[in-house]
């Protein structure tokens, strides 16, 4: 049987990162999955970069605002859609270290890989192989959203029995498709309850058991941090974290095991 812990959606949230990576030191996982979107929104990038460079058995994928950042960086092309955040992911690019940008480059935008008897997926959203080769200016995480059944009907190359981790939109998701699973444990470091969000996947052969969890964390003390720190977008980023901001209510109990859901 294999172990995992599996996060998306960062943000810059160091609060929330080191309190999930505290309680998954407990969780005796053999690997553990982040499907990007480490850095932008939350100020702490460089903090965010250097816990996931020194992580030991760790593989990360590009996210959106990691891509955009790196185009800043790089000057290429910045996505006309994300117009009103190119401030704040300039404010990032200039603050950014020169050795995370160079190791978010080589970062993938996706990861392929058997585990026991499942093919498993672990990319920032599902795109089909057309999108998957647009660069970021042209908004290849956007073309098939809400995550839903008929949206990634459209999605192709997708082998039976896969498991489909991703992040991006930043409710919790769960389904499955055609044979298929998807699973988003919601994001890590974007909550408007002091919670940090992530996922346990047990696999046994052929079968499949997904565990979210929530983490406490301090989140009363970063969002005190983020008023001491003057950034781009910083109001907006701030209601981010105000309670009843969000339409779909996650109802799962603190740092408890809140679904034991098979797939065979």
């Amino acid at each position: 049987m294999k172990r995992m812990a599996v996060m998306t959606d960062v943000h810059g949230n160091i609060y929330a990162l080191q309190a999930v990576l505290r309680d998954i030191r407990k969780q005796h996982v053999d690997r553990l999955y982040c499907m990007g979107d480490i850095i932008g929104i939350g100020p702490f990038s460089n903090q965010v970069c250097e816990w996931f460079y020194s992580l030991k058995d760790t593989e990360i994928v590009r996210g959106n605002h990691d891509e955009a950042v790196l185009a800043l960086i790089n000057g290429e092309p910045y996505p006309e859609s994300r117009i009103n955040v190119q401030e704040h992911h300039q404010w990032v690019a200039d603050r950014l270290y020169k050795r995370y940008a160079k190791w978010m480059e080589r970062l993938p935008r996706q990861i392929v890989t058997k585990i026991e008897a499942r093919t498993f997926q672990f990319t920032h959203y599902p795109m089909d192989t057309k999108s998957s080769l647009l660069p970021i200016s042209e908004d290849p995480f956007d073309q098939l959203v809400p995550p839903n059944g008929e949206n990634f009907s459209q999605l192709d190359g997708l082998e039976a029995e896969t498991v489909l981790c991703f992040g991006h939109d930043h409710d919790v998701h769960h389904f499955s498709m055609n044979e298929r699973v998807f699973f988003n444990p919601g994001s890590l470091g974007c909550y408007d309850e002091p919670y940090a969000r992530y996922g346990i996947i047990e696999i046994d052969g052929r079968k499949v058991r997904f565990m979210k969890r929530r983490v406490p964390y301090p989140m009363d003390t970063y969002v005190e941090h983020l008023n001491r720190i003057d950034f781009p977008r910083k109001e907006v980023i701030l209601k981010l974290f105000q309670k009843n901001r969000r339409t779909h209510h996650d109802t799962t109990e603190a740092h408890r095991i809140s679904s034991n859901h098979y797939n065979e």
